[in-house]
């Protein structure tokens, strides 16, 4: 570590940078310079140098947590920019800042896997929690793994402390990894990197730290052999970390129309392609509201994945053995349809607890605001409110508000809400089950009242009606009481 200057950069080694490209190359992007192939060659690259893998903090008021993160990594680019020659056109890193939505973030991320040098995790309880980033953690591993001498020699990895953290707190392939914080101030080993950034008198030992980490990248770079590849979409790699627990997979299911199947009568451009491409605030926008339900379920610390809500209906309404918390998605519009209102219908009968529901309606729609009554009273009927539902409201009302969530800005606090409700309601439920049996306290009728429970399609007994017809108030209005057995409550917001 007390090498300096060019004696980083030994002339005419096979892993030494160039100033230039090759002829017709170019210098590239996120870093520039060359990265070493498969068979320890050198390749013109537009790759980042390094990787940084960390998790997104939620928001905490109006404060982003997530500045210092990318204070640390602006000043990680500049120190290890005064140790290479690498160009300067463009950042030497690469940091996903998008919160992971938007167009193509994960097509981004998986370029930058399959190409950077160096992977730099920031040790966290959070990283460890996160399905994203064992993703991320394990499509860069494969890279090394695949190279010539095997994983052992090019491990590529150059952990950051950003927390102090236990050994024991760590996953396997985390203590696998051999690197060694020893030589580091020991302000930095016991409290991590936040703690010198969050105290003012530290910042000499963060700028140490900082140079230090710099310095072993670049020497990382240059000693391991990581292939190029042809990205993979990360997303759908396993994660490298142990699974986590059921209630903290939540499934984001969508009731809405794809644009093919949107009755005459209401504007399509609400919609798209698919069913989850619905995006009720932005006519016509790019990011569909489930992707931003994702994104405000990771700042929750959930792992959250996308569903049509008629292909995992069944799945959401299992009461025997629920699989993991869920939020619903509902445009009230498609309750216009008889065949697919019997299935929210029997939803909202065997009325699971760890399943809320989200109705985003947008009364700057000029076709919303024409029927926001009607539709408000369709839903109460289809879903069959009791007076004992949550009465959580984003915004305040005039008292004949329908409780729709009528902004983007909104939807964001509804949702987290709807989403950390079910979670507790999953946990209130897997837990309270006995122990050894796997069934809940009381026997095996604690589901449900009564004999067997009817089976979703027999829902669907009678003949469906035309689309765009609106149900009338005694169709749904028949059932009995007895789902308030069922799941242990309602939640709609």
């Amino acid at each position: 570590m007390s090498r300096t200057g060019s004696a980083l950069f030994p002339r005419g080694s096979r892993s030494s940078y160039t100033e230039a490209p090759p002829e017709g190359g170019s210098a590239g992007h996120a870093g520039g310079g060359c990265v070493n192939d498969a068979e320890g060659g050198r390749r013109a690259s537009a790759k980042p140098h390094f990787f940084i893998s960390y998790a997104h903090m939620p928001p905490v008021g109006s404060r982003n947590p997530n500045l210092r993160v990318s204070q640390f990594y602006e000043d990680l680019c500049e120190a290890v920019l005064q140790l290479t020659p690498l160009p300067t056109a463009e950042p030497v890193g690469f940091m996903d800042e998008t919160m992971h939505q938007g167009d193509n973030w994960a097509m981004k991320i998986s370029e930058a896997l399959a190409t950077c040098r160096v992977f730099v995790p920031l040790y966290h309880p959070r990283l460890f929690r996160s399905t994203p980033c064992g993703q991320e953690w394990y499509t860069f591993a494969q890279r090394a793994a695949n190279a010539p001498g095997g994983p052992a020699h090019n491990s590529a990895i150059v952990p950051v402390l950003w927390v102090g953290m236990r050994d024991a707190a760590l996953p396997p392939v985390a203590t696998a990894v051999q690197y060694n914080h020893s030589s580091f101030p020991r302000a930095y080993t016991e409290d991590g990197l936040y703690a010198l950034m969050a105290q003012r008198h530290h910042q000499g030992l963060y700028e140490k730290v900082v140079y230090k980490l710099a310095r072993r990248i670049v020497e990382v770079a240059l000693e391991t052999v990581v292939p190029v590849v042809e990205p993979v979409d990360f997303t759908t790699n396993p994660s490298a970390f142990p699974g986590r627990s059921p209630a903290d997979e939540l499934t984001i299911a969508v009731l809405a129309f794809k644009d093919s199947e949107v009755p005459e009568h209401r504007d399509r451009t609400w919609y798209g392609a698919r069913r989850v491409d619905w995006q009720p605030y932005v006519r016509g926008g790019e990011s569909a509201l489930a992707e931003k339900a994702a994104q405000l379920a990771r700042q929750c610390d959930l792992n959250p994945t996308v569903h049509e809500f008629d292909a995992r209906a069944d799945h959401l309404m299992e009461l025997d053995r629920p699989q993991g918390p869920g939020v619903l998605l509902l445009d009230r519009w498609v309750l216009q349809d008889p065949h697919r209102a019997a299935l929210v219908a029997e939803f909202a009968r065997r009325n699971p607890a760890w399943v809320t529901v989200v109705e985003p309606w947008n009364r700057d729609d000029p076709q919303c605001a024409a029927q926001t009554r009607a539709m408000a009273e369709l839903s109460d009927r289809v879903l069959h409110r009791r007076s004992a539902r949550p009465s959580f409201r984003p915004a305040a009302g005039d008292g004949d508000d329908p409780e729709g969530v009528s902004t983007a800005r909104d939807f964001g606090l509804a949702f987290q809400h709807a989403a950390i409700r079910a979670q507790k309601a999953f946990k209130e439920r897997h837990l309270a089950r006995s122990p050894g049996t796997g069934e809940p306290p009381g026997g095996s009728e604690g589901a449900g009242r009564g004999g067997e429970r009817p089976r979703l399609r027999e829902a669907f007994g009678a003949q469906r009606a035309p689309t765009g017809q609106l149900g009338t108030e005694d169709e749904y209005d028949d059932r009995d009481d007895d789902h308030d057995s069922t799941g242990g409550g309602e939640d709609e917001l």
